[in-house]
C-alpha cells in the first residue's frame, strides 16, 4: 500500500513537472509570407534565406500553420527562445516535431529561391549544405517574388504625402569604377529629399533629441522589420533611391536596404559607410553608422535594452582613423550584429555631407 502512495506522488510531480516545465516549443498561428510567420504567443518570425512567394505562403498555410515548431537561431543574431514576449521579430530556422528544418523544407520543394546574401554560417548542417547547393537537392523551379504587402502606416502612425517617382534617373546601378558608385550613391540616398526626411524623423522621434543611439535602434528595428525581399530585374543591378523603396512600402534587395538605411541616418544627423563585400557565395551591401561621439558602453547598454531579445554581448566595430562604424547590415537583426565575411570590400562613406571611396582589402 505504501509502494503504491510513492507510485502516485512520483506520477503527480512528474504530471505537474510536464505543465509547468519550460518548452522551447511553439505553434505557428499564422503566415504573413512565406518567409514570415507569426506564432501562437505573437512572436513574429523570419525564416532565414528565403525570398517571398505566394507559393511559399500557400505551402506555410497547408503544411504548418497550427504545428507544433522550435526556433534555432542562427550564429549571426542569437536569442534565446525562452526570453520571447511575443512582442518582438527574430531571425530564425524553424524545425518540426520530426525535426525537420522547414526553411529547407520549402527550398527542397521549390515553392521558394534562396535569398541573395542570406547568412550561411549556422548550425544546422542539413539546410547549409542544401542551400549552398552541395547536395543532391536542387530547387524545381525559380519563382518570381511577390509585390511586397502594403504596410499599414496609419497603425504606426506614419504619413507619408503621395510620391513621384523620378523617370529621368541618371544612374540605378552598380559600376566597376568607384567615382561613378559614388555619383550613384549621392543620386539614390536622397535624404534630403522632404518625403525621405519626414520618414526618417518620424521613427527618429521616437527617441528624440540631437542624433543618439536611440534614433539608430529605431530606424533599424523599423525598418528591419517591416521590409520584404524583392529581387533585382534577372540578370541585372538595380539600386533603389531612399524614397522609392519607402514609396514602395520598404521592399527592395540588400542594397536598397543599405541605402535606405543610410539615408535615414543621414536624414537625422548621423555620418554612414556603405560597403559591397564579394565572397564565394556572391555579393552583398551593407551600411555602418559612426558612433565615435558616443560611449560604447553606453550604446552597447542601450541596443541590448531595445534589442532585449537577442543575446548581445558585443558590438563589431570597425576602427578608421576617427570613425567608429557600427555595423547595420539586415543580417544580423540589430545594430553592431556579426559582419558579413567577405574577401573583398569597398566602402563609401558619407562624413558631413561629403561622399568618399576606400578599397578596404
Amino acid at each position: 500500500m505504501k509502494r503504491k502512495h510513492v507510485i502516485i506522488t512520483v506520477l503527480v510531480i512528474v504530471f505537474v513537472a510536464i505543465l509547468i516545465w519550460p518548452t522551447d516549443d511553439f505553434k505557428i498561428s499564422s503566415v504573413e509570407d512565406s518567409n514570415l510567420v507569426v506564432l501562437n504567443n505573437g512572436t513574429r518570425v523570419r525564416l532565414i534565406g528565403l525570398t517571398s512567394t505566394l507559393e511559399g505562403k500557400q505551402y506555410m498555410y497547408d503544411n504548418y500553420v497550427g504545428n507544433p515548431v522550435s526556433l534555432i537561431s542562427d550564429k549571426s543574431a542569437p536569442f534565446n527562445p525562452k526570453h520571447l514576449q511575443g512582442k518582438e521579430t527574430v531571425y530564425a530556422y524553424l524545425v518540426n516535431k520530426h525535426g525537420v528544418c522547414i526553411n529547407s523544407d520549402l527550398l527542397r520543394n521549390g515553392v521558394v529561391g534562396l535569398q541573395e546574401g542570406a547568412y550561411l554560417s549556422d548550425s544546422l548542417r542539413k539546410y547549409r549544405k542544401y542551400a549552398l547547393n552541395d547536395g543532391e537537392d536542387k530547387r524545381k523551379k525559380q519563382l518570381t517574388p511577390t509585390p511586397a504587402p502594403e504596410i499599414d502606416y496609419e497603425e504606426d502612425e506614419i504619413k507619408l504625402p503621395e510620391y513621384e517617382f523620378d523617370k529621368n534617373r541618371r544612374h540605378s546601378n552598380w559600376y566597376t569604377d568607384g567615382t561613378q558608385n559614388i555619383e550613384m550613391l549621392e543620386e539614390a540616398c536622397d535624404f534630403d529629399l522632404p518625403y525621405t526626411k519626414a520618414f526618417a524623423n518620424d521613427l527618429a522621434g521616437r527617441s528624440p533629441g540631437n542624433f543618439n543611439p536611440g534614433q539608430i535602434c529605431e530606424i533599424f528595428d523599423y525598418c528591419y522589420t517591416k521590409w520584404r525581399y524583392v529581387n533585382d530585374p534577372n540578370g541585372q543591378e538595380y539600386v533603389s533611391k531612399a524614397s522609392e523603396s519607402i514609396a514602395c512600402n520598404l521592399s527592395g534587395d540588400c542594397d536598397d536596404f543599405a541605402v535606405l538605411m543610410a539615408s535615414c541616418l543621414l536624414a537625422v544627423g548621423g555620418d554612414v559607410c556603405i560597403n559591397t563585400g564579394f565572397n564565394a557565395t556572391g555579393g552583398h551591401a551593407f551600411t555602418e553608422v559612426d558612433i565615435s561621439q558616443f560611449d560604447k558602453s553606453v550604446v552597447l547598454d542601450i541596443i541590448r535594452s531595445h534589442f532585449y531579445q537577442y543575446d548581445v554581448k558585443m558590438l563589431n566595430v570597425r576602427d578608421e582613423g576617427s570613425h567608429k562604424w557600427l555595423n547595420m547590415d539586415w543580417q544580423s537583426a540589430y545594430p553592431g550584429g556579426p559582419y558579413y565575411s567577405c574577401s573583398r570590400r569597398d566602402a563609401y562613406s558619407c562624413v558631413g555631407g561629403k561622399w568618399c571611396w576606400k578599397k578596404l582589402r
